[in-house]
């Protein structure tokens, strides 16, 4: 018998329950000692008709035996065929939403919403509701931010309050609304009990807190909850959890210019991964583990360029987020340019940026100090200047959080190398405010225009490659001497 059957049960009236069992015993021929056998006593077969008893689930299977009924029968009556049906609907819906078909998820999970036998299901409305908001997330639709809020204070169950908390979480956290993502997961982990965290569903709550925290800048407290969440999902057998927990820990040492510790981690994820009904998150995981095999000493290209063959296909399958296909696109382009493909290279990254300037604007930043990179790189030098004041055009429109200060930081080095002075300070002063600093120092007058300490100083890089200039006989196809950045 399922968990949720045995819900409905006990949540069933006795006298309800003790009516069906009186019904299917006149309608199959059989008296009360009969239907008693060995297994109880006539007086009790006599309670539980009259719903002064309720049996016990071994007991009420044998009962239903004899009466050539099925329990599912007993607990739901006539409409018990229907709400067998919904929950298969329910099943699909959330295959589909676990393949990327949102649209069709939808659908399913309104259907069972429209259907009066829904409430026969246990736990059945709170079920359909959440697949519903999810549906409504991977299509993209704004609704899906109310429709979890509701829920979050409706659901009685704990593991459904901990999804909707890691859905907002992460539709928050991806809209740069950092302090309402950061809240509602704490807020959520707080209200739950102390063994929250040691569930499938608490662990990832906890990882996509911690990617929030990290990318606001509270790095320290994001890297501890990590490593406790990797703690509790080692002590779980689900491969999700843990997977969940080693992908967050890999992202977190490769963003901080661990490559050798994040590669591991990497796989570690993917492995668990692949075995799961999750193409979507396994097609993000190989772009990233990709990323991570560029920037490896020498570079892992053969390796790196199996795993983006191979996500092409997954995150085409699982209809995923244009921010997964820029990201991939980007490593796509990396890739190109570390094996020597420059044209190739920039024909993708004009993609990128012609695609996903409005809806990815960071992603399409990188594109584009990649292509100035990648001119300067051929001696290209005016086109390197106007790809990197077209990049500082396009972050200026983005929020300020630690990634925007990231790349603030790095269009400042970029643009020094190649002369922009003004636009570089403009960038460091930037990548500043970003990052959260201001100044303390006292104002002090310019000095004169004589003054020996007047000549800029370059700060030095940082996440970025540093692409050596090419000899002045070099074609286009020459390779870049280390890879790119992870996205």
């Amino acid at each position: 018998m399922s968990p949720e059957l045995a819900h409905q049960l006990t949540k069933l009236d006795p006298v309800v329950l003790g009516e069906r069992i009186r019904a299917a015993r006149v309608a199959a021929g059989l008296t009360q000692p009969e239907l008693a056998g060995t297994d109880a006593s006539v007086a009790y077969i006599s309670r539980i008709e009259s719903g002064q008893r309720r049996p016990g689930t071994d007991l009420l299977q044998v009962l239903a035996g004899r009466l050539g009924v099925t329990v599912d029968f007993l607990a739901h009556g006539e409409g018990w065929e229907d709400a067998s049906r919904l929950e298969l609907l329910l099943d699909h819906a959330e295959l589909s939403l676990a393949g990327g078909e949102g649209e069709n998820a939808l659908a399913l999970a309104r259907e069972a919403l429209g259907s009066p036998g829904l409430q026969a299901v246990a736990g059945g409305i709170t079920r359909a509701r959440y697949l519903e908001a999810s549906a409504l997330d991977r299509v993209g639709d704004p609704a899906a931010v109310p429709a979890f809020q509701a829920l979050l204070g409706q659901a009685a169950d704990s593991g459904i309050r901990l999804k909707v908390a890691t859905s907002l979480c992460s539709i928050w956290r991806e809209a740069g609304q950092f302090e309402r993502a950061i809240a509602v997961a704490q807020t959520q982990l707080g209200a739950e009990s102390e063994d929250a965290l040691g569930t499938e569903e608490g662990i990832r709550l906890a990882v996509t807190l911690a990617a929030a925290l990290f990318v606001s800048g509270r790095t320290d407290e994001a890297a501890e909850l990590c490593d406790r969440a990797i703690a509790e999902s080692e002590r779980l057998s689900s491969p999700v959890a843990r997977a969940s927990a080693y992908w967050n820990a890999s992202y977190f040492r490769a963003d901080s210019g661990d490559v050798a510790g994040a590669l591991p981690l990497a796989k570690r994820a993917l492995h668990l991964l692949e075995n799961s009904e999750r193409m979507r998150d396994v097609g993000s995981l190989r772009t990233q583990l990709s990323a991570i095999m560029l920037r490896t000493d020498p570079p892992r290209l053969e390796e790196a360029r199996e795993q983006l063959r191979l996500a092409d296909m997954e995150l085409e399958w699982s209809q995923a987020s244009p921010g997964e296909r820029a990201r991939n696109q980007l490593v796509n382009a990396q890739a190109m340019l570390v094996a020597g493909e420059a044209e190739a290279a920039k024909e993708k990254m004009l993609g990128v940026v012609e695609t996903y300037s409005d809806t990815e604007p960071l992603i399409a930043v990188h594109a584009l100090t990649l292509l100035g990179q990648t001119a300067w790189l051929f001696g290209e030098h005016e086109e390197a200047q106007q790809w990197y004041r077209r990049a500082i055009a396009t972050l200026t429109g983005v929020g300020a959080d630690r990634e925007a200060a990231q790349v603030w930081f790095e269009i400042g080095t970029l643009s020094a190398q190649a002369g922009l002075v003004a636009e570089s300070a403009d960038a460091f002063r930037r990548a500043a405010v970003s990052a959260g600093l201001t100044s303390r120092l006292p104002v002090i007058n310019t000095p004169p225009v004589t003054s020996p300490r007047t000549t800029p100083v370059h700060a030095p890089a940082g996440r970025m490659p540093v692409i050596n200039t090419p000899p002045v006989t070099s074609p286009r196809t020459t390779p870049a001497q280390s890879p790119t950045g992870m996205v």
